[in-house]
């Protein structure tokens, strides 16, 4: 056998639409392009880590293919995107694979480029494990079983558990139970981008058991649900998710689900757009921006305690209470974009033409009185759907104010009432002016007409102008 070679062939029985053979192939061949393997796990058995093993157009019942050494495995359409209409893009004659690749556990390095996988209703179709795992320009479809775990490409933690890593990318996955389901524990961030996942019956893309990755520029359409997430600190941009069922992105409540960031994206005609399930004290700072949600049943479910930040989107009106019906829960949806026209449809995702419009708090009443040489003030507001918090200022000069307090804002569109107490008075018989600063999300802020109050010894008081 040709042992010192880096790199492998194989073919099956036929040379039709062959790229990298010249002959059929037989395990009793050396390997090489003129005389190639019959078989990929023929080729894995000889190679030596570090080696590349091209696999040329045709079919191959292959059965559970276990990688299990450092290798990159190339199918016949190596280098060209799968997704969303691979014939467009990579043409015919396929490298296809009537079963799986299951890369080693503990194993670095692994890459799997340009294969059309079929796993009928088995298990999966590519699983991987370990750091530097790439899963690129395939196609892995079969049909759904809900009575397994399925699922199309998926990440696994090891026994011993160890960091990894991965690249899922340009890869098309339809009609299982779950199209992407990324899964490990101590993964390093990882990028899973210009996938394309469809007719799945539990999610699209279901990302649990590590934070921090990198979601951009997918297309979920016509699942279940479009993205599921039960881990945080995710970046979910640029990608486009339509049709789904249930919800176009649905963050389950954990004790991880925290700052998770949805940007420019089209999240269209989905049960929810976005849907925050459940509830956990730790999901929190999960927030939306800039995204199109259009055409769902509901824009926003929030089932959480905590308040889902959501400005800066375009709902498709520019009628506030029309967006309003469309949102359930503590959600903070404006200022919200009033145009929905993508300013760079050749970029990825939505990239809104305009700017928000902040609609300001109203102060309707702004008073003082004062017990027992303490002052109590006392403010209503409405329309504060953009505040943060009031900040107290204190003078005894009437030009030097000095922060004494801080009240969160309710937040919303009725009417609210807000008091505070000043019990550290230091001067009587002259004076003292209050003010109200009024700080908004954006950290922008306004002041209120100065109130003013004088005590004296005694603690009577007479209010001023």
């Amino acid at each position: 056998m040709n042992v010192n070679a880096s790199t492998w062939y194989v073919n099956d029985a036929s040379t039709a639409g062959d790229v990298y053979t010249t002959a059929i192939g037989n395990n009793s061949n050396p390997g090489t392009s003129a005389l190639p393997f019959a078989t990929i796990s023929f080729a894995i058995g000889v190679a030596a880590a570090g080696d590349s093993i091209l696999v040329d157009a045709g079919n191959y019942a292959s059965g559970d293919i276990f990688i299990n050494k450092r290798l990159v495995i190339r199918g016949a359409k190596s280098g060209f995107p799968a997704w969303p209409d691979p014939g467009t893009i990579r043409g015919t004659n396929e490298s296809n694979i009537a079963g799986a690749f299951y890369f080693g556990a503990n194993t670095d390095s692994i890459a799997v480029d340009g294969f059309s996988i079929n796993i009928g209703t088995n298990l999966r179709g590519i699983e991987a494990r370990g750091l530097r795992s790439i899963i690129i320009n395939n196609i892995v479809t079969g049909t759904v079983n809900i009575f397994t775990q399925q699922q199309g490409i998926s990440t696994r933690s090891n026994a011993a558990v160890r960091v990894h890593s991965y690249l899922i990318k340009n890869n098309k996955v339809t009609n299982l139970r779950t199209g992407i389901y990324m899964d490990g524990g101590r993964d390093l961030p990882s990028e899973i981008s210009y996938n394309y996942v469809s007719g799945c019956f539990t999610a699209g893309y279901t990302f649990t058991a590590s934070n921090g990755h990198v979601i951009r520029a997918n297309i979920s359409e016509n699942n279940s649900t479009g993205m599921l997430f039960t881990k945080g600190r995710n970046l979910v941009e640029k990608n486009t998710i339509s049709n789904n069922t249930n919800a176009g992105i649905r963050i389950a409540a954990t004790d991880s689900t925290f700052d998770n960031i949805i940007q420019n994206n089209f999240i269209h005609d989905n049960g929810a757009g976005i849907a925050l399930t459940e509830d956990n004290a730790a999901s929190v700072n999960n927030k939306a921006y800039f995204n199109s949600i259009v055409g769902n049943t509901v824009s926003i479910g929030n089932a959480n305690a905590a308040n889902f930040e959501a400005t800066c989107n375009w709902f498709g009106t520019t009628v506030s209470t029309d967006i309003a019906a469309t949102i359930t829960g503590n959600v903070t949806f404006v200022p919200f974009l009033t145009d929905g026209t993508d300013a760079d449809p050749v970029e990825d995702g939505f990239q809104p033409l305009t700017t928000c419009t902040v609609v300001p708090l109203n102060l309707l009443s702004f008073e003082l009185y004062a017990q027992q040489k303490n002052v109590h003030l006392q403010w209503k507001t409405n329309s504060e759907i953009n505040s943060s918090h009031f900040i107290i200022q204190r003078s005894y000069d009437h030009v030097q104010f000095q922060n004494i307090g801080s009240v969160a804002a309710t937040g919303g569109t009725s009417e609210n009432i807000y008091s505070f107490t000043d019990d550290q008075i230091s001067q009587f018989g002259k004076p003292i002016f209050y003010r109200l600063q009024m700080v908004d999300m954006d950290g922008t802020f306004k002041r209120s007409a100065i109130r003013s109050v004088q005590i004296n010894a005694q603690g009577l008081y007479v209010l001023q102008v």
